[in-house]
This record gives structure tokens, sequence and C-alpha cells, in this order.
């Protein structure tokens, strides 16, 4: 969401009139309204052809046509519920031009603000998607998006009516017309929360998830009444202007994709019941149906500016119809001032934070979480926000809504938590590939069960099973202590067999297998969202095995490894696949003990990775460091620093170079040229500088290697997918091809 001034304060409005011209305007008023008809404005659902609705607004508005009520359905029921809840025209075409629509209709809440826990799952290669998998049976959510990111948004904006219950009391009274999942009939809403009623309103099935309302199970309501025209007959107008922006048919010629084929069904489905409703419309009624043309689709929502003018000029050619309707200007500021102001006439001040909890997890969990709220202050929307994202980021809960509530004079912010209804165990499955033109490919099949809120603290544990060239079984608990949780401890017992190739120069001459079993213990504390810092003990053994080459290369005798370790974190990157802003930092000691912990030698090792990335329109420029040393002592070849390959010095081999020391520069510039099946692509190219010393004297940029590529890639659902080329000095060069996070 692109930040804008009047968000900070968002419910700082002003009163439009004083209260005694309000009651003079209310006299004037009631003389109009008792010779003119009541106007009903019905506002049907289309997605983002709905900007025509702003268009006509803005038209009856200049004409001076007087609105007495308003039904919508879906994007109908987003524009009128803004409208009527004090949102300007003005505010809403600003509204549709700023949000970023790609963003507003995913589940998840910003990278930046997830726990650092769900942080780390990037660090295997699995996929966003977590079925659930409970008692032996798979269960999956009622829509593919759960609404955080829309939640967020509807409620922003209709914060300066939330605590309106009754909706004839908004300055327009209004109604949003849902449809119940079970029986497929309209349910017209008419009081509660406003926006929850909206979102209820467009909940399209399948693809969002829907909402309860008093116990029924509510969708978009253009399954049973896309045109809702008898909803503003019985509110009581006697006159209809009713508003269908449904897409037109297309013909057999131009379904030629899968959202074509979605945008015919959707329109097959609203399309009866939105002919029968017009049917009712009566010769004093008005029919607008904006010519917005087929190209404009209900998915176009980049094009909302096109739709906007369009329901404008189609009130425009009618002016001369609605001349019956029209009042004077002094009638028409009467009628304005006489509508009320449902708004908050000031900032109000935060008293108190109430909890409405469904998951296993502690309130003081959640509380933890909260800080940015501030009480005895006045209210900050961006900041509940932000708290309202840390705690969804927290993966325990289906959606996280928030509005304000008056309680012996004071105000509170009530916060809903619903618990996931396919949880709280999942099942994540992953795929890894990659392979350079000279060298062996490498794949990897993932599964893993992940089980959360196993007790009040948030515990939760993991079992990861990856079969292929580099398989591994890894089972890790990660148990929060203390009353918030911020503390922690982490068990993890590992095995993994790793290849292992050594080179001399380009020539690969021997090839193994490293096969190795961990148990680590570590102890830590979360900070915030943006890191970690945690120590612990690691014990392992384990084995080189030798498959191909000379045998004097490496010794296939097991060993041991013992070591303390510390590592501090920090993560603000918004993406691992292809990141736009952020940074990151990993700042590791390891102490190699033969007493206490039987290790084979002594030795300590310091290691530095950190990257940063800035973005300017399409344009990102990804920048890292990496600098590994053996500070005391030889590490043995199980602990040696690795580097190569896919930007790790384009166009060597994957782990060509090994030795005790290891640092690299890199730079990536990278584009994003459009979207790929709906998926977003880019390409860029990359120069990295490093190498890989034995001794710390000889590290030196006269002793580094150059090397570059040129790629293109696109993230999807299963992983980022990379294709690309990459030279080093020397001549070495690789055609790459990788699934899976490069960066």
């Amino acid at each position: 969401m692109r930040a804008r001034p009047r968000h900070r304060l968002l419910l700082a409005f002003a009163l439009s009139a004083s209260f005694a011209a309000a009651a003079f305007a209310q006299e004037g008023v009631d003389g109009a309204a008792a010779s003119r008809p009541s106007v009903g404005l019905v506002l049907s659902g289309g997605g983002a052809r709905g900007g025509a609705h702003i268009g006509v607004l803005k038209a009856l508005e200049e004409l001076r046509v007087p609105v007495d009520y308003i039904a919508g359905t879906s994007i109908g029921a987003v524009v009128g519920g803004f409208y009527t809840s004090g949102m300007t025209v003005a505010d809403l075409e600003q509204l549709v031009e700023s949000l970023e629509w790609e963003t507003a209709f995913l589940n998840a809440t910003p990278r930046q603000l997830k726990s650092f826990r769900r942080k780390r799952d990037d660090d295997l290669f699995l996929v966003d998607q977590k079925p659930g998998l409970n008692d032996g049976e798979f269960e999956l959510p009622f829509g593919l998006v759960q609404g955080q990111v829309i939640d967020m948004i509807i409620s922003r904006e209709t914060l300066r009516a939330s605590q309106v219950d009754d909706f004839d009391e908004l300055s327009i009274p209004f109604r949003a017309v849902a449809g119940d999942l079970v029986t497929g009939e309209a349910v017209v809403l008419g009081g509660g929360s406003l926006a929850r009623a909206i979102r209820a309103s467009m909940s399209i099935p399948a693809a969002l998830s829907p909402i309860e309302i008093d116990g029924r199970l509510l969708v978009d309501g253009g399954i049973a009444m896309n045109l809702p025209v008898d909803v503003a007959r019985d509110m009581g107008a006697d006159v209809v202007i009713a508003v269908d922006i449904s897409s037109e048919l297309l013909p057999r010629e131009t379904l030629r994709s899968v959202l074509d084929v979605t945008s015919q069904l959707t329109n097959l489905l609203t399309r009866a019941g939105t002919q029968s409703q017009r049917a009712k419309l009566t010769e004093s009624d008005f029919l607008l149906v904006p010519q917005l043309g087929p190209e404009l689709t209900s998915l176009d929502f980049a094009r909302m500016r096109e739709a906007i003018q369009g329901g404008y000029d189609t009130v425009m050619q009618r002016r001369a119809d609605f001349e019956r309707l029209s009042l004077t200007p002094e009638q028409y500021e009467a009628h304005l001032a006489a509508r009320g102001d449902p708004r908050m006439r000031e900032v109000p001040i935060v008293d108190f934070v109430r909890l409405r909890n469904e998951a296993p997890v502690a309130d003081s969990v959640v509380e933890a979480r909260l800080g940015a709220i501030e009480l005895g202050e006045p209210l900050d929307v961006d900041a509940v926000e932000r708290a309202m994202n840390t705690v969804y980021g927290l993966d325990y809960y289906q959606n996280v809504r928030y509005g304000l509530v008056e309680e012996n004079g004071r105000t509170g912010i009530e916060v809903d938590l619903d618990a996931r209804s396919w949880g709280p165990n999942y099942l994540q499955l992953g795929m890894e590939y990659s392979s350079a033109a000279g060298s062996d490919a490498l794949f990897g099949l993932a599964a893993s069960y992940l089980s959360t809120a196993i007790n009040p603290l948030g515990g939760e544990w993991r079992a990861t099973l990856v079969i292929g060239d580099e398989p591994a079984l890894i089972a890790d608990l990660y148990q929060p202590m203390g009353p918030k949780g911020l503390y922690f401890y982490a068990p993890s017992l590992n095995f993994e067999s790793n290849q292992f190739n050594v080179y001399v120069g380009d020539d690969r001459v021997t090839e193994a297998q490293q096969r190795e079993v961990t148990l680590e213990l570590a102890v830590g504390r979360e900070l915030p969202t943006w890191g970690e810092y945690r120590f612990g003990v690691r014990a392992a053994k384990g084995k080189f095995e030798l498959r191909v080459g000379d045998p004097t290369f490496i010794s296939e005798d097991s060993y041991r490894r013992g070591e303390f370790f510390s590592r501090f974190s920090v993560d603000t990157m918004d993406s691992v696949s292809f990141p736009r802003e952020g940074s990151s930092l990993s700042l590791e000691w390891r102490a190699s003990r033969e007493r206490p912990l039987a290790a084979d030698a002594d030795f300590d090792q310091l290691l530095i990775h950190a990257g940063h990335a800035n973005t300017w329109g399409r344009h990102t420029v990804l920048t890292t460091l990496r600098y590994d040393a053996t500070i005391s002592g030889m590490a043995p070849n199980s602990r040696l620093f690795r580097m190569g390959g896919f930007f790790d010095i384009s166009g060597i081999n994957r782990n060509q170079l090994s030795g005790q020391h290891a640092a690299r520069l890199g730079a990536a510039y990278y584009r994003r040229i459009g979207d790929l099946a709906l998926f977003p692509a880019f390409a860029g190219m990359s120069l990295e500088l490093g190498n890989v010393w034995e001794s710390r004297e000889d590290i030196s940029t006269r002793n580094s290697l150059f090397g570059g590529s040129f790629w293109a890639g696109v993230s999807t659902p299963v992983g980022p997918i990379y294709v690309g080329y990459g030279r080093a000095e020397g001549g070495e060069d690789a055609f790459y091809v990788s699934l899976g996070r490069v960066f």
C-alpha cells in the first residue's frame, strides 16, 4: 500500500457546518423532500469495472441529484459503503488510484512484519501454501485468499463509521447484499459492522474466504442478487437509479485464457439474477449501463480510472433526463447538510485494547506484539495496522480484524482473532532444481509436517523429509518461554547427505558424499519482527564416502564436530526470491572444542553475510557481502568454506572453491518486465568479486575472481525460476536453470 499523508490522521474530519446551520438546513430540506420523490442508488457487482460507480456518484453530485438510499453488491457495496461512511468522491478516486491492487488480494501480511520464525521457513524450499493435516485428514481453507490485506483496507476506510451499528444512521442509509453459501439466498445486511458487511458482500466464492455473520456463511452477493433493485425499493426509494456494470458475454473467438473463462463463468452465474432485477425497473426509474467495452474486465484494476470516466460519461449523456430529480443549489446544500455526519468529530484517545482470541494461544503472546498501539494517546491508524499485521504474521490466525468500541465513555480497540479453520497442523511440499552446463544437476523433493500452537505460548515442531540428490531428515522444536513468548529454546536433530566434490583448478578430481548427523540445542530471543539472537551448542558425527576419483584428496574416516555458536540475525527483506527493499544480516561465531565437546580439532570461525535491496520504480539493485574466516586453528574438510555457482562467482561450478577463508562482494541489477501467466517476471544481470584462501595473508582483491551473469526469472507459487548465463574470469562459463532461491 502506498503511504498517504491522510492515513496518519484518517479520522481527523471537520464538521461541514455548525449545529445551528445544520438545524436551519434541516428545515429547508424537509420542505424540499416533501415535494420530491426519494431516490435510491443501486450499485451492481463487477470487480474493477466498479470504478464506474465512482464516476456515477461524481456526475450525480455535479447535477445536484440527491441520493437518499444506497444498496450495493460486491464492488458496489465497497463503493457505496465507503461513500455512505463519509468518504468523498475525491477520496474514492484517490484510493483506487493509489492502491497496489496486485497485493490487495493476497493472503500474506508484508514479509517484513512476519515473525522471524516464519521468515526462517524461507530457508527451506517449501511453497507458501499449507493445507491442513489434522487427525489424518487433509483440510483446505474456504478460499484461496483469506483476505487479510483487503480486510485492513476496508477497516481503515470505514473506521470513521465503525461505531455505527445501524446502517440507517450512516450519512445515507445503506444496505450491502451478500449470498448465503448454504442456501444461495440473498442476505441483506443493514447493521452490525460496516467493514464486515462490505467484506462479506465481495467474498468471491473459492477465491476469497466467506465471512460468518449471525451463524451464516456469506459470500459475494452476485450469486444471489447482483443488482439489488428490490432492496432499494424496500428501503423506501420512489425512484431507482440502477447502475449495471456486468461484463458483456464474450464470443467464442475471444475465449483464449483462464482469465477469459473465469470472467465468462462469473457473467453467466450473475446474468439471470441481474436480468430479473432489471425487469422490475419502471418508466420513472433509471438504468445506467456504462459502455466500458469487453476489454475492460473485472480484473483490470489498473484501468479503474477509465471505468470512472465511463460511469461519469454515462450520466452526463442523460443529464437532461436527470433534470426532474435535480435540486436547486440552495436545496442541494441543505440536503447535504441534513445528511448528518456519522464520523467521529475528533481523533479519539485509545484507552484500552480488548482481544477476542479464538486460537489456543495465550492472550499475553498476542499483547506482546501490539506494542505499536499506545494507550492514552490519540488513535494512530498506521500503528494499529502494523500491530494487526504483526499478529497476523505469527501465522496462527485466519484473519485479524479490529474496530473501535465505546464503553463507559472510554474508547477502545477490539481485536478479533479468528483461528484457522484448517489448522493447527499443516503439510508443506516443495521442490528444488538447479543445473549448469558442464556440471551435475541437483534435484530435491521435500515434504514437511508442521504442528503449531502445541501449547498456549505458541510452541511448534516440524519434521521435514527431503529426497533427491541431497537427502535430509530434519526435526526441530521451537518453544517460546515467558508470558510474552519472546524468549525461546530450540532443539533440533538433522540428518543430511550432501555432495562434496574436490576440484584442482577447473578439473573435478573427486566426487564424494558427506553424510552427517547433527544435534543442536539453542536458546535465544526474538527481536520484534526484524531479527533474532540465539546461542547454543552443536554436536555432529559424519563421514565422507568416496564415489568417484582420487582417494588422496579426501579421508573416508569418520569425524566428530562439537562447537559452541552465537548468531545475530536481521531480516527486513520484502522477498527472498526477488527482493526489492530491505536488508539482511547474519553474524555467527563458531568455537570448535576438543574439550568438553569431543571435537576432532580446536578452531574458531567468524561468518558475516549481508545484503541490501533498493528499488526505484521497476528497477532494483541488490548488493551482497560475504566474509567467512577461520580466525584460529585449522578447520577440517567438514568445516571448509565453499564458493561457486550462480550469483556466487557465476560461471564456475557449484562449490568449486573451498578454503579456510572466503569473501565475496556482489551486486545484481534487475528490472520487473511484466507478468508471465499472472506471475511477476524479472530480467537482470549480476557482478561478483571473490575467492577462497588458505591463509589470511593471501586475502586480497588481487587474488580474487570476477564473475557475472545475465538472467531472467519469474516468481511462481512453487518458487522462483531462473534461467541465466554466467561467465567467470579465465573463460569458465555456464548456462543455468534453477528452481528455488539463489540470492
